[in-house]
């Protein structure tokens, strides 16, 4: 039996959010000295975002065909 893999289903409003509210330019790597400040962040949001951020960094992602 295939198994089927799951994907991470992020609302299109929603994507590059971090880097918008870490003022850093969409398709540049956010630096870690940021990432660390939005962990610690006061706003709860942001502070997931960049756990998520974090944890997604640890993923196998595919290479890009360019």
């Amino acid at each position: 039996m295939p198994t089927t893999r799951k994907t991470i289903h992020i609302k299109a409003s929603h994507e590059g959010r971090l880097h918008r509210d870490l003022h850093v330019p969409i398709g540049q790597p956010i630096p870690g000295a940021k990432l660390e400040e939005a962990l610690h962040s006061s706003d709860p949001a942001e502070r997931k975002r960049a756990q998520f951020a974090k944890n997604a960094k640890h993923f196998h992602h595919p290479k890009k065909d360019e």
